[in-house]
């Protein structure tokens, strides 16, 4: 089960890494992220399908660390970068612009947290 899903990781993430190259006919796939971030993403879903596949702890403790710094590096362009309106959800008792900053901060707080768990996983990694 566990090779199986580490092969729909990599198949799904060379998909959406060669449609955001453009490979894929524009019918297919619809952008709300630049097609860099929507390339990231593919590449970090092929890091986690040869994390799955690693048998020697050495090199999954590398990929767990490219892996949540990549994850870090998505909240964070989520925080800073993302146009208006991209995260919030719609909850009819909280304002939009109050659901944005929020969901901002939690997104802000995340990319915070994962960067300090892969800092943490780099010194695991060098001692």
């Amino acid at each position: 089960m566990g090779k199986l899903i580490a092969f729909l990781c990599l198949v799904g993430g060379i998909a959406v890494c060669a449609a955001s190259l453009g490979l894929l006919p524009e019918d297919y796939v619809i952008f709300e992220a630049p097609r860099r971030v929507v390339f990231g993403l593919g590449a970090v879903s092929v890091l986690l399908g040869f994390l799955l596949l690693a048998r020697d702890h050495r090199a999954s403790d590398v990929v767990t660390t490219v892996l949540l710094l990549s994850v870090a590096a998505f909240a964070g362009w989520l925080t800073f970068y993302a146009p208006e309106g991209t995260i919030q959800r719609y909850l009819p008792f909280i304002p939009s612009e109050v659901n944005d900053a929020l969901a901002r901060l939690l997104f802000g707080l995340g990319a915070a947290a994962t960067f300090g768990i892969a800092i943490w996983a780099a010194r695991r990694l060098f001692r």
